[in-house]
């Protein structure tokens, strides 16, 4: 399979191999990898990180030494975000689907961080997405597994539609949730 991931250039990280180009040839054996039957999978379909880093190895022995934080730098690098991982030692490869948004979803936050994103958009330091809900009662649920103890939740609402129309992409697992990359500040409502 041919993958591109070619991203531009103020989105390139930082690389482990000795180049982009390395990098993102690594990234195609692995999704490769990832998609096919050659690794053991749970009844999730995770499978073991070293595992992985063991056949990308079969498949081009030029990578040599390869660890978790090779593979967490593909994470990072899946501009569609299809490789997830769970854990510090499983992987998978979604097969997303790309959906158009209704014209409205809701960010759940707590209301000490409401003026910050608002100037400054929302993205995940720590998973690569953010997920997004139909109504501001879900969005604040979601957002009270991380809320402190006295602190209030609140919903910011979002542009999903021009966010969309703009080169955002969508994408859902589980009805009235939608997973995103990032948003711009200017579709925060």
């Amino acid at each position: 399979m041919s993958h591109n991931f070619n991203l531009p250039p103020h989105h390139r990280l930082p690389t482990l191999f000795p180049s982009q180009k390395e990098a993102y040839r690594a990234l195609s054996i692995c999704t490769d990898i990832l998609q096919g039957d050659e690794l053991d999978k749970d009844s999730q379909g995770f499978s073991l990180i070293t595992d992985l880093c063991g056949k990308i190895r079969e498949k081009d022995n030029r990578f040599g030494y390869l660890n978790r934080n090779h593979i967490i730098e593909f994470f990072f690098k899946d501009n569609d975000r299809k490789i997830l991982i769970s854990g510090v030692d499983r992987i998978k490869y979604k097969d997303i689907k790309f959906v158009k948004p209704p014209e409205y979803l809701y960010f759940g936050t707590v209301e000490n961080l409401l003026q910050r994103m608002k100037v400054q958009g929302i993205r995940s330091i720590t998973k690569g997405y953010i997920k997004l809900f139909e109504t501001p009662e879900n969005a604040c649920e979601f957002s009270k597994k991380f809320a402190r103890v006295g602190e209030q939740t609140a919903a910011l609402k979002i542009n999903a539609l021009e966010a969309f129309s703009g080169g955002l992409k969508f994408s859902t697992f589980n009805e009235g949730e939608y997973i995103v990359a990032q948003i711009n500040s200017r579709y925060i409502i």
